[in-house]
Order: structure tokens, then C-alpha cells, then sequence
């Protein structure tokens, strides 16, 4: 017999053997569990991404679309005049030296650290040539501000590798690293166990899944996001180890918190069921 498609809460279709847990549940048991201890759940600091700032100094507005933006709304106004005159320009790199030589490459090739944000440079990135080096692109943004946040930033991957990012700046472009910015994540690894015949049962090896939790600085609402362990290596680099752990029952209840500082915090197991006692019962 096939097996039968099961709606889920949202009513997709799924096979019967999908088992799936719900990240906002997990965050929601693990802040209820550290209540109860009065504690925090210690955050992590997360690779920064290198960024160009670059200054419209010339004289015009200038528009132009977010290559990063494939949704293509509105497009990016730059004016020539007041606070905010530049416009913001996150680089492509899977590492911060990716990152870094890619801003290079663009502030010599058009002499951004002079001209600025130029109509050649936007040219180029209209017509899509710099697609292999500029993922994002908005703004206005005020430019001395904005400049003066690019810090010298070390910063060690996974692998024990270590990128050093120094700013650069010129009179109308700038381009580095801002400091690595505290997030609030959490593995949570679940334990599964096999027995073979007449063996011990064995915990099925993994790496868990990260759970980031972001809060809209406007409403507080929090919203969780799944990352899965081999990406979440790349986001935060040799902290990963140090992010703490949330060990969870198969069926979706964590059992207890490895804080990673000494400290883990354990549920207390549920009370037992007791049986009915024999005799009549009215």
C-alpha cells in the first residue's frame, strides 16, 4: 500500500514519514527553561560582511537598481545633496579576503576613492558586469557616519584560519568591516538513538541545526531561522563550538541546555504514570 500524504498545519501535503519541528516551539521551550534559572542565553558573535560606502559627489541624482533585488521594486535614489549622499555596497566573497579583494578591485578600477559614485560605476552595474562582484547595492546613506563605523576586524573561520580586515578610505569611498555583531542562536541537537540485535543502543551522530532568533527593533516580535550547521560554520566561524545547545526529545521537547560557560540546564523529567490500583472503583 502507497504511502498516504498527510497535510501539515498549514495544510501542504506531506508523506506520512516527514517529521517536522517547529523552530519558533524549540526557542519558546528553551526561554521558558532558562526563565526558570533567572538566565540569558549567551550570544554569539557573527562574521561581518565587508562593505563599500560611496559618496555622490557628482553634483546629480543618481538612480539606479539594487542588482540584489530581484523582486525589482523601487529603484535606489541617491541624492546630490544633504545628509545622506552615498549609497551602501555589500560585495560578493564567500570569505572576508573574497570580500575584501573584490572592494579592492572596484575601488581602483574606478577610482572611487576620487570620483566617487560615478556615472561609469553605475553604468556598469545597471548592465549587470559587476554582478560577480556586487550583491547588494541601496542607500542614500550618510557617508562620513557610515564610514566611521569600519573598524579593523580579525576574525577566524571555522578552520582556524584567520582574515584581518583594515579600512580604507579615500576623500568620496570607503570600504571595510564593521565589528561582528552579537546574535542570539542556539543548536539544537537531536538525539536519536538505533539498537541493533542484542546491542547498545547507539546516538546517531550530527551536528544539529542552528536556530537564529531576530527581534524587529520596531514591534519586538522575535522570528526564528534555521540554518543548517555546514552554513552556520561559515556565519560564525570558531565560535561555532561555543554556541550553546539545546538536546531535544525525537518528539520536538528539549530536555536540557548546554550553556557552553559550564553551565547546562536540565528539565525536569516528567512524573511517572501511576497505575490504576486493583479493586472496584465507583
Amino acid at each position: 500500500m502507497a504511502p498516504k500524504n498527510i497535510p501539515d498545519t498549514a495544510g501542504n501535503a506531506r508523506s506520512w514519514y516527514d517529521k517536522v519541528i517547529e523552530a519558533d516551539d524549540l526557542w519558546a521551550q528553551v526561554k521558558r527553561l532558562l526563565d526558570t534559572h533567572a538566565i540569558t542565553l549567551p550570544q554569539t558573535p557573527r562574521r561581518p560582511d565587508v562593505r563599500m560606502i560611496i559618496n555622490n559627489v557628482s553634483g546629480k541624482d543618481i538612480t539606479f537598481r539594487n542588482p540584489g533585488d530581484h523582486s525589482n521594486s523601487k529603484p535606489e535614489h541617491i541624492p546630490a545633496t544633504g545628509d545622506k549622499t552615498a549609497a551602501m555596497i555589500m560585495v560578493k566573497g564567500a570569505t572576508l579576503d573574497e570580500q575584501h579583494k573584490n572592494a579592492e578591485t572596484l575601488f581602483k578600477k574606478y577610482d572611487l576613492g576620487t570620483q566617487g559614485l560615478s556615472a561609469k560605476f553605475i553604468a556598469d552595474m545597471d548592465q549587470g558586469k559587476l554582478d560577480d562582484l556586487v550583491d547588494e547595492a541601496y542607500g542614500p546613506a550618510p557617508f562620513d557616519a557610515q564610514a566611521g563605523k569600519l573598524v579593523d576586524v580579525a576574525w577566524t573561520d571555522a578552520n582556524g584560519t584567520t582574515s584581518t580586515i583594515t579600512p580604507q578610505k579615500g576623500q568620496s569611498a570607503a570600504f571595510g568591516a564593521r565589528a561582528a555583531t552579537e546574535e542570539t542562536v542556539f543548536i539544537a541537537q537531536f538525539h536519536i538513538y538505533v539498537k541493533g540485535t542484542g546491542t547498545t543502543p547507539e546516538l546517531v551522530e550530527s551536528e544539529g541545526m542552528a536556530i537564529a532568533v531576530s527581534e524587529d527593533w520596531q514591534t519586538k516580535k522575535e522570528t526564528t531561522r534555521p540554518i543548517v550547521a555546514s552554513i552556520a560554520k561559515t556565519y560564525y566561524g570558531d565560535h561555532f563550538d561555543a554556541i550553546p545547545v539545546a538536546v531535544v526529545h525525537p518528539d520536538g521537547i528539549v530536555k536540557e541546555i548546554d550553556l557552553k560557560n559550564g553551565s547546562v540546564i536540565k528539565r525536569a523529567p516528567p512524573a511517572p504514570h501511576k497505575k490504576p490500583a486493583n479493586g472496584p472503583h465507583f
